[in-house]
């Protein structure tokens, strides 16, 4: 039995996941709620200027896609709670319009008959469980009904951190995220709420930007409450971001024991989720590949045996959206009553 997803939002993060779900037969997308209008979808499905052209066919009749010869509806509601989730027998619901975060809006999509939520981005207050392959248990929870993926220099930072801790012990330690730009800066330089820095033209500007990630790694690791910070730094990219990760150790360590532990990881335990390179890669090198973080073995710096700097490659939209893919296989399809309501 597959199981059955609905997309709350299809931007970058919602295109992301469809592709990454499409051809396999144990997920099957079975409704879309997107404000855009149904052509608009299609078209930027079809074309992604970042990812090149999605070649499988994709058709649009009235208001559904139609991919595999199976019907995909398509709603265009404002609200979670107006999102009839229950008609389609929807086990799960992927949060990724970046608006709803709180436990009360994600809430309404349980309350319109999804199982569980997977949110694509760090919520506002509580939830069930924050999941980062490689990272937290691996066990979701029956209770587990909303759930958070992070983001995805969360996914790589957290991953690193994990690594060392476990094979040498980290005391404490800072990151900068040197990030790709995103949809919500400005081409020029316009006025914003809030954060002055934004208002400044993306193309242009190297622009500091605070960041969640030091909360999330404080939740993951108990013992670095207070001893870990971060900065993320929006640069004049388009796609892919790195992981600028400086460590205290408990320990002396060599760079070489450092990189063969990563590469140790990344074929055994964390294989599929953490890739590692000896090659002189630049960013663009990224591009397409599903790992939440490629390690650099290249830049692995030690300085006085105790202090270590590592880098890690990440692709902010494809390395996302395969962990929630990952995650949506793992929990399965619904155990209980969702089979005496599904409509086909």
């Amino acid at each position: 039995m597959s199981v059955r997803v609905g997309l709350m939002g299809f931007g970058r993060i919602g295109r992301n996941v469809f592709r990454a779900m499409y051809g396999r037969d144990d997920i099957e997308i079975v409704a879309i709620n997107e404000l855009a209008d149904i052509h608009s979808m299609e078209y930027l499905l079809r074309f992604d200027s970042l990812r090149g052209s999605f070649e499988e066919p994709i058709r649009v009749l009235d208001d559904s896609l139609y991919a595999r010869g199976r019907q995909i509806p398509v709603f265009h509601h404002k609200e979670p709670g107006q999102i009839p989730w229950f008609d389609f027998g929807v086990d799960v619901v992927v949060e990724a319009t970046g608006k709803y975060r709180s436990r009360t809006d994600l809430q309404k999509h349980l309350d319109q008959g999804a199982d569980r939520v997977i949110l694509s981005t760090p919520p506002t207050d509580d939830i069930d469980h924050l999941h980062i392959c490689g990272v937290t248990p691996d066990q979701i929870e029956r209770s587990h009904r909303i759930i958070s993926v992070g983001s995805s220099t969360a996914n790589a930072t957290a991953l690193m951190l994990k690594v060392l801790d476990d094979a040498f012990g980290v005391e404490e330690g800072s990151f900068t995220s040197v990030h790709a730009y995103t949809s919500d800066q400005s081409l020029t330089d316009v006025p914003t709420q809030g954060d002055l820095r934004r208002s400044r033209a993306a193309m242009q500007n190297i622009v500091p930007q605070t960041t969640w990630t030091d909360e999330a790694v404080e939740e993951l690791f108990p013992h670095l409450k207070g001893k870990f910070k971060g900065i993320k730094l929006n640069v004049p990219v388009a796609e892919v971001s790195c992981s600028d990760l400086t460590v205290q150790m408990k320990r002396p360590v060599k760079a070489s024991e450092v990189n063969e532990v990563f590469r140790s990881a990344s074929q055994t335990i964390l294989k599929g989720v953490l890739d590692f390179t000896d090659q002189p890669i630049v960013s663009s090198d990224m591009n397409g590949n599903p790992a939440s973080c490629l390690f650099d073995s290249l830049a692995t710096l030690v300085t006085d045996d105790v202090l270590l700097k590592v880098i890690g490659w990440y692709e902010q939209g494809g390395g996302i959206s395969n962990r929630i893919v990952d995650l949506i296989s793992q929990v399965g399809p619904q155990s209980t009553t969702s089979g005496d309501r599904r409509t086909s």
